[in-house]
């Protein structure tokens, strides 16, 4: 089950462990078509509310990526926030997005 809070709405889906981020990524976008475009311009960023520090989901390196894969499954928890400059401005943060939680992470 994934959990997506937007401001202060949360929608709850429930996804395989192939699907990919692209799948969610649609997913958002039923839910605004504005949405989709403003991940892809940095503007606004999903975290995956379950890591520490949070950090935002890569949709343009990871689109393929299966949610298990990325440790999205078989739950996950994220939120679609406006980003920060880092991220914004240079694509990357200090923590690295990965297989941390997923399948063949150890």
């Amino acid at each position: 089950l994934v959990q997506l809070k937007m401001a202060d709405v949360t929608v709850m889906r429930r996804f395989d462990g192939d699907d990919q981020l692209r799948d969610i990524f649609n997913w958002i976008g039923g839910h605004g078509s504005a949405i989709p475009d403003k991940i892809l311009r940095r503007e606004w960023c999903v975290v995956d509310l379950n890591r520490y520090p949070v950090t935002p989901l890569s949709f343009d390196d990871d689109m393929e990526k299966t949610l298990q894969y990325i440790g999205c499954w078989p739950s996950g928890k994220l939120e679609l926030r406006p980003s920060d400059d880092e991220w914004r401005i240079d694509g990357e943060t200090s923590e690295k997005m990965g297989s941390a939680r997923g399948l063949g992470a150890a």
